[in-house]
């Protein structure tokens, strides 16, 4: 892991998300890329000429935007300096623009590896993380999605709850998830959320996750079923019960837990767990067959 991008408005839910990725980037020696988009809606398309000025409105509308990012440019570089540590560097940048456009060209521009990103952070001039662009970020990123919600002093992830329906293949998610629980040491909790409109006989579903960890050679582990109303309900008591760190989710296809990331039921954890959660869009994660 090596570039680490914090999307921030400034907002105590993104401070609390920067606060996450200077743990994660001390166990990783990884960079953190401090990124605010200003979304100024000034009636139309903006854009930067090749030399860094705003074109298209007038001459008033281009002092005010100039400004604007001069005084954010000024803030996010306090912000840098306040929690730089030792073991890693933060990379402040300002960028105008539609905010999941930004974070998205941002992702394939730097390589990112991971976004840790506050949830239900607004302030300043724009909502920053509400609503559609949440969404959006959580159910379409490149890269897996970090969100955090809450202050986490002394963060560190001892347990991962790991809720998946372990069917077809996921490499790339799982390669990336043993990355975390190695940097921290910790206890993978892999879990299937049994609910009453897609029951599974708890057999079938241990020999399918058995054979999930054997192809994935997964290691400091255990595995259990769980039976709730619903696969949020599910997933956020599960992690409750054995007091996980984070929450991890990663599935495929639409029914289910398999439409975790298809529908609502992702946004729906980000929003209502009190636990990080780490979102892997398989849809993203295409595998090359042999």
């Amino acid at each position: 892991m090596k570039n680490i991008l914090v999307p921030t408005d400034f907002s105590q839910q993104a401070n609390n998300a920067l606060t996450v990725a200077c743990a994660i980037a001390r166990k990783s020696g990884s960079n953190i890329h401090l990124l605010h988009v200003l979304d100024v809606s000034l009636g139309g398309g903006f854009n930067f000429s090749t030399m860094g000025e705003p074109s298209g409105y007038t001459t008033m509308d281009q002092v005010y935007v100039l400004q604007l990012r001069d005084i954010t440019s000024q803030r996010l570089a306090e912000l840098a300096q306040k929690n730089s540590g030792d073991g890693f560097t933060i990379l402040p940048e300002v960028q105008v623009g539609n905010i999941f456009s930004t974070v998205t060209a941002y992702v394939k521009e730097h390589d990112i590896d991971l976004i840790v990103m506050g949830t239900k952070g607004s302030s300043g001039i724009e909502e920053f993380f509400v609503g559609s662009n949440t969404e959006k970020i959580v159910r379409r990123a490149a890269c897996p999605v970090l969100s955090v919600k809450n202050v986490l002093p002394g963060f560190s992830i001892r347990n991962i709850a790991f809720a998946s329906n372990f069917e077809k293949d996921q490499l790339i998610a799982v390669s990336k998830l043993k990355r975390f629980q190695e940097l921290f040491d910790a206890q993978l909790h892999l879990v299937y959320i049994n609910v009453p409109n897609y029951f599974v006989n708890s057999r079938a579903i241990r020999i399918r996750m058995n054979e999930f960890v054997q192809k994935y050679q997964l290691t400091n582990y255990n595995f259990a079923v769980y039976d709730d109303n619903t696969e949020e309900d599910g997933i956020i008591h599960f992690a409750e019960e054995i007091h996980a760190d984070i929450i991890a989710v990663a599935t495929h296809g639409r029914t289910g837990l398999a439409h975790l990331l298809s529908g609502s039921i992702a946004e729906d954890i980000v929003n209502h767990a009190n636990r990080p959660v780490l979102t892997f869009n398989l849809r993203e994660f295409i595998e090359q067959p042999g």
